[in-house]
């Protein structure tokens, strides 16, 4: 079965103006994309930790015009592990649970919590326990609602993530595995890279991809236009146009029947369709390639 494969929606590049939801859409569907994922405080969907009813139906009703499927991004400071405002932190991963169902997108993407300094005397372990427990209690709402809470690696590799799901225990809750956040680290800490993608595997349920150099920090960088010269941080290209061994990691993946999100830098969707259809085009084919060959071997 062949992978659907989607593009992302840049929260930044929307910042709430729907006209530009809808010219981003016209975009991705005219490069060819099977999927596109929507982030849920890019339109404006949520107000502290509330579902805006009627905003959520004006996206429902864009999106509806485009044969497209839908998956949707949670904020990206929503952190179960923030305990500054730790209620309204549940309150808007419930409502990005509840605009998930309400657009009919199956997946809802969450950044892995971070314990910050307002943690007053809370260790590591405990934070992980308090995210252990949200998860479940929230991956209860996302069953009912018809939706699967997929936690992406970004402050921690995935052999951390698995333990943290396998503790969780909900088929509901289940990981987002993004290989550039996983290559960076793994350059970073000198650890085998593909060995816990292996492992992280039958817990995937959704993925990211796009492409550096394996330099830097996931969540940190300086300014684009100072690292994408220096080929530093999470840049976010085209696959093919960093180092990642992506031939290596479709193998690794071979079975895998979910969505592949190539997840941009908002101005590689300012060139357009074109560009955008052959970035698609080559991930296809690497994916294609690898499953073949690994199948042959």
């Amino acid at each position: 079965m062949e992978n659907k494969i989607g593009l992302n929606i840049h929260s930044g590049r929307i910042d709430g103006d729907l006209k530009l939801l809808k010219r981003d859409l016209e975009t991705i569907q005219q490069a060819g994309a099977d999927v596109a994922e929507i982030p849920v405080h890019g339109v404006d969907a949520i107000v502290n930790g509330h579902l805006r009813k009627s905003r959520t139906q004006k996206v429902r009703n864009i999106l509806r015009d485009f044969d497209l499927e839908y998956t949707v991004h949670a904020p990206d400071r929503l952190n179960l592990v923030d305990f500054e405002y730790p209620e309204i932190q549940r309150k808007v991963f419930a409502a990005s649970i509840r605009f998930a169902a309400e657009i009919g997108a199956k997946i809802l993407v969450y950044h892995q919590g971070r314990l910050k300094t307002n943690g007053q005397g809370v260790t590591e372990d405990e934070a992980r326990e308090i995210e252990i427990d949200e998860l479940t209690d929230l991956g209860h709402l996302a069953e009912q609602e018809g939706v699967t809470i997929c936690v992406e690696n970004i402050h921690s590799g995935l052999v951390h993530l698995v333990k943290m799901i396998k503790a969780v225990g909900e088929d509901s809750v289940k990981i987002c595995s993004d290989f550039a956040h996983s290559y960076i680290n793994a350059c970073t800490l000198g650890y085998d890279f593909l060995r816990p993608i292996q492992m992280a595997k039958p817990f995937i349920r959704h993925v990211h991809v796009n492409d550096n150099f394996g330099k830097g920090k996931p969540e940190s960088a300086p300014p684009y236009i100072e690292a994408m010269p220096m080929g530093i941080g999470d840049l976010h290209l085209p696959v093919g146009w960093g180092t990642i061994p992506y031939k290596e990691v479709f193998e690794a993946m071979t079975g895998y029947s979910g969505i592949y999100i190539l997840e941009l830098q908002e101005r590689f969707v300012e060139d357009g369709p074109a560009m955008l259809k052959e970035a698609l085009g080559d991930l296809r084919e690497l994916i294609a390639q690898a499953q073949s060959e690994k199948k042959e071997a």
